[in-house]
């Protein structure tokens, strides 16, 4: 563990609005392992959390506890692990719609997701749609300015291999979120300390 990651801080977005939601049970493992790792973490539940729809316009305060902690953690995240069901073929609505309340990020010298690494996950009924969905949600941590983790992690037919409170019991996708969970603080903590160096770099200039 290098030296900054006792300091890091991952924050996992993910689940559905379903009990028992099998990507909210492999985000619970890949957040585990980060904690292992050193980092500090939280969880945010989009279930818990029940977030309205995001409407361009309104103003932060409008939207009630729930919207303005999950603005909050991402702030205050080193690293992001975001996980999702696939429905029809790409990332499910809840998770599109918390991630577009990243827009209240915009300000400041590091936008949005800019300087943080991100983790994805996705798990899928078949064996196809949770590719899509990994693939759809690259493309918005890229538009929000994440650097998304070179490992991603896709569970198909995440019904066999989950049980009924979402836990993942098969352990070959079990190691693979636990190996995400510690890339993520492994990287994390490399442009921690990058920019660390730059920043005494400039001190000392």
């Amino acid at each position: 563990m290098s030296f900054k990651e006792s300091h890091l801080k991952v924050v996992g977005i993910g689940g559905t609005l379903r009990e028992g939601s099998a990507s909210l049970g492999a985000l619970r493992r890949a957040l585990a392992a980060a904690g292992e790792a050193g980092a500090e973490t939280e969880l945010l539940d989009l279930r818990e959390l029940d977030l309205p729809m995001y409407e361009p316009g309104r103003s932060l305060d409008e939207y009630g506890t729930g919207v303005e902690r999950l603005v909050e953690e991402l702030r205050g995240a080193d690293a992001v692990l975001i996980s999702t069901a696939a429905y029809h073929g790409t990332l499910a609505g809840v998770t599109k719609n918390a991630l577009d309340f990243a827009q209240f990020l915009s300000g400041g010298d590091h936008p949005y997701f800019d300087g943080k690494v991100v983790g994805l996950i996705s798990t899928a009924g078949g064996e196809q749609a949770g590719a899509n969905a990994t693939g759809a949600m690259v493309h918005v941590v890229h538009a929000l300015r994440g650097v998304v983790a070179p490992l991603v992690v896709s569970i198909p037919k995440a019904w066999q291999r989950a049980d009924g409170s979402g836990n993942v019991t098969d352990e070959t996708y079990g190691g693979r979120l636990d190996a995400l969970g510690e890339l993520v603080v492994d990287l994390a903590g490399g442009l921690a300390a990058r920019d660390e160096e730059a920043e005494l770099a400039g001190v000392a200039g």
